[in-house]
Parts: structure tokens; C-alpha cells; sequence
């Protein structure tokens, strides 16, 4: 196995060595008639903190801090056409980051993405494909008091086809997703997910359409190979309320009736589905107050009314046994410019997002505020800062608990041109974050990097 990951590495640092010899002959990369823009990277650090975790989820005789390196290619295809009004384009990344002591952290990490379109009078045709291992993972995931830390193998790949004649539009897509993850911790998110949506709109009024959509998602837990086969269809009408009636902010609304049914393994008895009324509104807007002062905001209300009762009704004839399903999202975020270089910006967010290993949703509050100082004392050295402040509940569960982390990041970057293609980068990163789910004291990372970055 270390066999494999040296050379791996190897392979890796001969690639970046050949590109690197090769650069003085040739601007881009060239391959199949196609022009590649190619950049390599070697970067080495020292993380203080290499699993993410607090104190209390250190494990005995097993080292946290350590050295690593990792060289990187990234290639990226200009747009290449097929045949008129065909193109398509290649993005292709590997990365490997060798540990000097911790062995069993090296990772593989390698993003490669193909996209191709076709565009007709009336007819638009595409589709893309995508193979990675990501060392992040799944960013909405939320596991309370878990390490962040979380290699997943993506593969995804999706087809659309968009038909329009005149104030007629026909859409229709198809999307696969597989996740695999490393760690057995997160292994319960393994998933298999096969989605279908097929749309019509007539574009009959000029601020808004009549619509019907259909979706079916079917998610297999790979674990426990439980299988869900949801089904939603939609009508109604969607649209935006004109400028010439009011100028700000922006609205868009959707009205229409939902009708969803959804079967699982573990279901018995199925209820009778019935069609719902939901209500969706956005609301979006910036203002300049002043030249060096801009407020932005952004929020997304929807109401759907659900009914037990196996039969159709209108809003308005509200019963005992309804209830409504409300979903509020917003984001609130003031920009302050400080001079020429500096700026500080704070933001207020409040979404629910998935939660890890379960159907439920957690609702997510966020205070966050950041600050960025340009050309500190030199040229090419800046600095940042921020504070956050999480809470995090997982919903569908009254006896949940909410989880309150403050996170707190302070670092320095200086970026200079050794060359015209040839970028030196050194940077330092201090994190500290601290959650009511850990009594034995706030989790620190100390993260220095040293990188050099070649532009063919």
C-alpha cells in the first residue's frame, strides 16, 4: 500500500517535471486538436491539526500534527467545436498529498469533468460528466461534533434537452449521482440517486407562465440498500412582478397546486396523495448608500398547504387536520470599504440544509463577519480575519439538540512573480472553533503552506 502511494507521488512529481521542461516550446498543451491551458503546482505544508478534531476526539498514540506535500496538474480545454453550433470542453485535476508521518491520510484527489452542448434554432441539446475524489466532501452534510475531514468518490453525469417555439417551452433532464465515502464514520451517506424532470411552459403573459412540471428521485442508501421513489407534479403559474409597476426590489413568485407520492421499502401502508397549494416568493435587491458602503439581500419564502384528507380542495377551506409546511431562507450581508485596500463585510444567513444520514432538514443560523487588508507593510502580503457564529438544529425531532459553534480565522498570504509564469506563494492560517458539543476544550489548527505554481 505505501508502494502504491510512492508512486503514485512519484508519477505525480515526473509529470510536473516534464511539464516543466516542456513549458519554454509551447504556451498551452495541445492534445487531439485541442488547446489545453495546463498549470502545475508543488505545494509543502505543515498542519498542526491534520484530522480537524477537538481535544476530546483525539485518539491515544496517534500523532496530530505533520508535514505533507502535494504536487497538482490542472488542465483546462479552450472550447473545442465538434460541428456548428457544437462545442464541447475538458477539465481534468490531480493532486496527491503525501504525509510525511500520518501514512494512513494519504489521498489520491483527481476532478475530471466533460461538458458538451449543441445549440439548434429551436432545439438545445447537453449534457456533462463528472468523476472525482474530493478530500472536503459533501459541504451541506452536517454531522454535530463530527471531524470535517470526509473523502468522497463523486460520479455524476446528466442529459438535457430544451425545445422552445415561440411562447412554448419544453424542458427535460436526466441526472445521476453515486457518493462513496471513505471513512466508515460517514459511510451511512453512501448513496445512489437517479433523478428525471420533464417541464412544459407557455410564456402567455409577459411577466409570467403557466407551468407543469413532473420529477421522480429515486435514492438508494447503499448501506442498507433502502430504496425511496419519490414523485412530485406541479402546475400553476410563475413569473416576476415588472419594473415598470416597482422598480425594487426584485420579486419572482410561483402559485400552484403539488401532488406528491412517495414510496419507501420500509412503507406498509401508503396514504392517498392529494394536491396541494404552494406558495413560493423571492425577494432580492443592492443598494449603494453610499461610495463605500452596499447592502445586499436576498430571502425565499414558501408556504405548502398539506392536507391528510384523500381528496382536492382550495385555499381557503383550511380543515383540522391541515398543516402548513413553510420554508424561509434569507441572507442579509453589508459591505464596508476601508480606503483603497481594506474592506470588512458582515453577514447574516438562515437556511435549512440537509442533514447528514437522515430525510429531515437542519436549520441553519449564521452571523459572520470577515475582514481583508490588501499590500500589508509589502506588496503581494495580505491579510484576513473572521468571526462566525453557527447554530445548528436537526428538525423533525423536538428532543434535538442545537449545536453553537464560534469559529475564529486570522491569516497572512504574499504572493510574488518570481517569473512571468512562475508564481511563489507562502501563507499562514490560524483557526480556532469552539462547540457546546465538546467539553474538553476549542479545536486549533496551525496550517503553513509553501507553494509554487508554473502557467504554461
Amino acid at each position: 500500500m505505501a508502494g502504491g502511494r510512492l508512486w503514485t507521488a512519484g508519477l505525480c512529481a515526473a509529470v510536473l517535471w516534464l511539464g516543466l521542461a516542456e513549458a519554454a516550446r509551447a504556451q498551452t498543451f495541445r492534445m487531439a486538436g485541442v488547446d489545453f491551458d495546463l498549470t502545475a503546482t508543488a505545494t509543502l505544508a505543515y498542519d498542526s491539526n491534520v484530522d480537524d478534531v477537538y481535544p476530546d476526539e483525539e485518539e491515544r498514540g496517534v500523532q496530530t500534527g505533520d508535514f505533507y506535500w502535494t504536487p497538482e496538474l490542472t488542465l483546462q480545454s479552450r472550447p473545442a467545436p465538434l460541428r456548428p453550433g457544437t462545442i464541447y470542453s475538458l477539465a481534468a485535476q490531480i493532486a496527491y498529498e503525501d504525509y510525511f508521518v500520518r501514512n494512513d491520510l494519504d489521498t489520491e484527489v483527481y476532478d475530471v469533468v466533460l461538458d458538451l452542448k449543441t445549440v439548434h434554432p429551436r432545439l438545445t441539446l447537453g449534457g456533462m460528466g463528472r468523476v472525482a475524489n474530493e478530500v472536503e466532501g459533501i459541504e451541506d452534510q452536517y454531522v454535530p461534533g463530527s471531524s470535517r475531514r470526509d473523502p468522497v468518490l463523486v460520479t455524476e453525469g446528466s442529459v438535457f434537452a430544451n425545445w422552445n417555439y415561440r411562447k412554448v417551452r419544453l424542458e427535460a433532464l436526466a441526472e445521476y449521482l453515486e457518493e462513496l465515502h471513505e471513512y466508515e464514520i460517514f459511510q451511512e451517506g453512501d448513496k445512489e440517486e437517479i433523478t428525471t424532470e420533464l417541464g412544459a411552459y407557455w410564456d402567455v403573459f409577459s411577466w409570467g407562465s403557466l407551468f407543469y412540471t413532473w420529477e421522480r428521485t429515486v435514492t438508494t442508501e447503499l448501506q442498507s440498500e433502502e430504496e425511496t421513489d419519490e414523485t412530485i407534479h406541479t402546475f400553476g403559474i410563475d413569473g416576476a412582478i415588472p419594473l415598470s409597476l416597482l422598480r425594487r426590489p426584485q420579486i419572482t413568485y410561483s402559485f400552484g397546486f403539488s401532488y406528491e407520492d412517495e414510496q419507501t421499502d420500509a412503507t406498509e401502508e401508503e396514504d392517498d396523495p392529494t394536491w396541494e397549494p404552494t406558495h413560493t416568493i423571492g425577494v432580492s435587491d443592492e443598494y449603494e448608500l453610499s461610495k463605500s458602503l452596499r447592502l445586499s439581500y436576498s430571502a425565499t419564502w414558501e408556504d405548502t398547504w398539506e392536507n391528510d384528507a384523500p381528496e382536492f380542495y382550495w385555499p381557503g377551506e383550511k380543515r383540522d387536520d391541515d398543516e402548513d409546511e413553510v420554508t424561509f431562507e434569507y441572507n442579509v450581508k453589508l459591505t464596508h470599504l476601508l480606503g483603497p485596500r481594506a474592506e470588512h463585510a458582515l453577514e447574516f444567513t438562515q437556511e435549512p440544509e440537509s442533514t447528514f444520514g437522515s430525510n429531515a432538514d437542519t436549520e441553519a443560523t449564521t452571523f459572520t463577519y470577515n475582514f481583508k487588508l490588501r499590500d500589508l507593510l509589502v506588496y503581494g502580503l495580505d491579510f484576513h480575519a473572521s468571526a462566525m457564529y453557527e447554530m445548528e438544529t436537526p428538525l423533525g425531532d423536538e428532543d434535538a439538540e442545537t449545536e453553537k459553534t464560534t469559529t475564529l480565522t486570522a491569516g497572512l498570504a504574499h504572493t510574488r512573480q518570481l517569473s512571468r509564469r512562475l508564481t511563489r506563494i507562502l501563507a499562514y492560517e490560524y483557526t480556532r472553533e469552539d462547540s457546546n458539543f465538546h467539553d474538553e476544550g476549542a479545536m486549533e489548527k496551525h496550517l503553513a503552506t509553501y507553494s509554487l505554481t508554473y502557467a504554461f
